[in-house]
Order: C-alpha cells, then sequence, then structure tokens
C-alpha cells in the first residue's frame, strides 16, 4: 500500500477496519518527522523514539474521533507537539529546541557556531519557538501549523517574522555571517 496514493479518508477507514498493513505505512511515512520533532523538545534520541511511540499510540486510540477536519499529518503532529509539551512541562526540559536545524548545520565542523544558534533560538518564548520548529525543522506550511496551533495561517506568518527578527538581532551581536551561512536568515 503506497499512502501517497492513497486519500486521508482511505487511510482512516482502512486502519478503523483493522488494516495494520495500513496502520504501518502510515507510521512508516511519518516516523522520522515526528521522531525528529520529538527530539527537539526531548534532547535525546530515546526519548524522542519514546514520545513518538506515544503519539502513534495516541494517534491509533483516537482513530474513531478523527473527523476529517484537517489532514492525517496535521492530526499527527497536533498530537506530537502536545505529547512533547507534556514531556517538557514532566521533566521540566530548558532549550528545547536544540535538535533544531541540526539537519542544516550537521555538516559544520564548528561545535563552538552550533551551540551558538541553539541557545539563540533558547531564547525565544514557546509561541515563536514552536512556529519555527514545524516550519523549518519539519517543513510545514504556514496553514498547517495554524491548524495545529489552533490559529489562522497569518498569525504563524508574524509569529515567524517576529522569532526571526528576534534571531537575526540576537545573532547580529555576535555576527551575522554565522547564521546567514547555515540558513537561518
Amino acid at each position: 500500500m503506497n499512502l501517497d496514493d492513497t486519500s486521508d479518508i482511505n487511510v482512516i477507514e482502512k486502519i478503523r477496519n483493522g488494516d495494520k498493513e495500513a496502520f504501518i505505512d502510515l507510521v512508516d511515512k511519518y516516523k522520522r518527522k515526528v521522531v525528529s520533532l520529538c527530539y527537539s523538545y526531548a534532547e535525546d534520541y530515546h526519548e524522542a523514539e519514546d514520545i513518538s511511540q506515544e503519539v502513534f499510540l495516541s494517534f491509533f486510540r483516537s482513530i474513531d474521533s478523527f473527523r476529517g477536519d484537517c489532514s492525517i499529518s496535521t492530526y499527527i503532529y497536533k498530537i506530537a507537539v502536545s505529547r512533547c509539551l507534556d514531556f517538557k512541562r514532566k521533566k521540566n526540559i530548558k532549550g528545547f529546541l536544540t535538535g533544531l536545524f541540526n539537519t542544516r548545520i550537521e555538516e559544520q565542523e564548528d561545535f563552538e557556531e552550533k551551540n551558538y544558534i541553539r541557545q539563540c533560538i533558547n531564547l525565544l518564548p514557546k509561541d515563536l519557538k514552536t512556529p519555527i520548529v514545524l516550519f523549518y525543522y519539519i517543513g510545514l506550511s504556514h496553514k498547517e501549523i495554524g491548524d495545529i496551533l489552533n490559529v489562522s495561517a497569518k498569525t504563524v506568518e508574524g509569529r515567524i517574522y517576529r522569532a526571526k527578527n528576534k534571531l537575526k538581532a540576537e545573532f547580529e551581536k555576535e555576527g551575522y555571517e554565522v547564521c546567514k551561512r547555515n540558513g537561518i536568515i
């Protein structure tokens, strides 16, 4: 079964009717991005995998309440953000976005530069951090992020703009080129 060729409604119906293969395919399709999102909160790969398992378990348990108001991906990411925030509250973790931009700067050998970017991102308030991670790290659209956060796409756009401006101001203290090289601004 190829999820790209199957509509959300068909996948949901197959899962509701006990099609284990449809659920496994759905998990395979979204697992990498969900684990990446969870890692940005947990900062530990094993904890991120554990949270991801909780996300898919929650999705499976709530499949009957899925009304189709949004796409499956939006629904899964909404559960993921909720689980991650629960994890953050329980563990009182500071700097939940440490993993942000890892894929963009992984090739950089300068560990201090990477840490500096993470520290700057950690200075952002939660309402700016979450849209940044969902947009740049997960690759969601403004509309999808808005659906997850229950705000309009314009609000998401504004939050990302404000976050980038705050980051840019912080980055300029140490050197704008560092962040420009890493694709942040």
